[in-house]
């Protein structure tokens, strides 16, 4: 084509035709950028369209991450849940007519709280990598933003709840009542063991002591408090993951 392209050029050339040679001239150098044009709309065609698939397995990736930690939040809000209940029913009135093994259980089920561990590796990955940028969607980007915080606020109040639990009222309770005779109370799907350890007997009067101090009373209510400050911010996180994975798939093709 360029050896064409020459031949014609020098015949014109040497016809002297310089007009013709001219328009010749100029047709050659449109030809050449409408060449140019044209390459490079196929250039960004293809890259728009490699882009668009980069997009959706992002998408697909995050929305399986994030429906595996609702699956893990629903269960540890399970737990948690119980825990709340029960750190209640020990500060009820009629919590001196309950039996030694009813107290044993709420004490052990108000102790037994979970923490949630959220999996980020596709979302952090997405952050590194700059993919996220490639995610068309204003709303989606926006909401996904607010992760990381949420996240964050959910840890602050479990450390809380730790610190209080073992710091502070464990060993309060340990005072009046045998910590293995909670041991029911840890039979969980994520814990399983095969050996249980079996209660001690203590005189009815420690139970007594037990309800009667109001230190305990406060340690309760503190763990009550702690639990119901996590608990709810679960119920906001476990909307906000659902709302996440609805944005998620209405933006995938084929889904």
């Amino acid at each position: 084509m360029i050896k064409f392209f020459r031949k014609i050029r020098q015949k014109l050339l040497s016809e002297g035709n310089t007009g013709k040679y001219l328009k010749y001239a100029i047709g050659e150098i449109i030809l050449v950028v409408i060449g140019i044009l044209l390459a490079l709309q196929i250039n960004n065609w293809n890259s728009l369209q490699n882009d668009r698939e980069i997009e959706q397995n992002v998408l697909k990736s995050l929305a399986n991450e994030f429906k595996i930690n609702l699956t893990e939040l629903n269960k540890d809000h399970k737990l948690n849940q119980a825990s709340l209940d029960a750190g209640y029913a020990l500060l009820q009135e009629n919590r001196s007519d309950l039996s030694s093994s009813e107290v044993d259980s709420l004490i052990g089920t108000a102790l037994n709280y979970a923490t949630f561990d959220a999996r980020t590796g596709v979302f952090d990955e997405t952050i590194a990598s700059g993919k996220m940028r490639l995610i068309q969607n204003d709303s989606l980007k926006t909401l996904l933003s607010l992760w990381t915080g949420k996240l964050k606020d959910l840890g602050e109040d479990a450390i809380i709840r730790r610190d209080h639990i073992v710091h502070n009222a464990s060993p309060l309770f340990r005072k009046y009542i045998p910590y293995r005779n909670f041991d029911k109370a840890y039979d969980r799907n994520d814990y399983l063991r095969e050996l249980r350890i079996n209660p001690i007997e203590v005189p009815k009067s420690n139970y007594e002591d037990f309800f009667s101090s109001l230190e305990v009373d406060g340690a309760i209510y503190e763990i009550y408090l702690n639990q119901s400050y996590t608990t709810s911010n679960e119920v906001t996180l476990l909307e906000y993951i659902e709302q996440v994975i609805a944005l998620l798939e209405s933006n995938m093709k084929n889904n």
